[in-house]
């Protein structure tokens, strides 16, 4: 793990209006994460969390604080050059994979590495699968529920962004398996020196990350 910051939290607040009222979400959140540093945030339904990895991912624009990515604040960027930062620096794994299902499962992962990798892709796309362990099969409908995550989270780490941004990755897989799928995770980041930072319920998996964060009543504090 380096000291270099890839991404920056300043004082970030978010609110939303619903039936009338504001409702205060974020409530000032200051976070660092440094280069090839695995985070885990943890904390109740409803907390927030989905909402600041969304701010962290600049999907979503806070009400107000900085978000610095590789020294630069994105806060105010416009859509167009957040997409660039996305496309380069930024990879997302949901719970639901959102695979597209007209396509194989090797031309699902080959789709989004294509932009980064070039004709590497292709080779880049076997392996990745191969790696967490997905057999080959012609259609997504034909993957068990572990296998579909598994290309999820291939497609994500095949670009080889420098922040992973993961949303309950394997809420939807069983203990024994999802613990084999974030172990594999974790190596290929040790390995290539990716950040990432997951959002869990699984007390297993936090455990694994560099550091585990709480989010509560919109503020977020570190677990020693």
């Amino acid at each position: 793990m380096g000291d270099e910051v890839v991404i920056e939290l300043i004082d970030i607040k978010k609110s939303f209006v619903s039936g009338g009222k504001v409702i205060d979400v974020l409530k000032g959140i200051n976070l660092r994460v440094y280069r090839g540093e695995l985070i885990a945030i943890v904390g109740a339904s409803g907390s927030g969390k989905t909402t600041l990895l969304s701010i962290m991912g600049t999907i979503l624009k806070p009400s107000s604080g900085k978000v610095i990515i590789d020294g630069k604040d994105v806060s105010n960027m416009s859509e167009k050059e957040l997409e660039k930062i996305r496309g380069k620096k930024i990879s997302f794994v949901f719970q639901n994979g959102y695979l597209i299902e007209e396509l194989s499962p090797l031309e699902n992962v080959e789709i989004i590495s294509s932009r980064a990798l070039g004709k590497k892709s292709y080779e880049i796309a076997r392996k990745i699968l191969s790696d967490f362990g997905v057999p080959e099969r012609a259609n997504v409908w034909e993957l068990s529920g572990g296998e579909y995550q598994r290309v999820a989270i291939a497609r994500a780490i095949s670009v080889m962004p420098e922040i992973l941004l993961a949303d309950e990755p394997t809420g939807n897989l069983d203990s024994k398996t999802a613990e084999t799928v974030m172990e594999e995770v974790i190596r290929i980041c040790r390995e290539n020196k990716l950040s990432m930072v997951v959002v869990t319920h699984n007390t297993e998996i936090a455990k694994k990350m560099d550091k585990i964060y709480r989010l509560a009543d919109g503020k977020i504090v570190e677990e020693k």
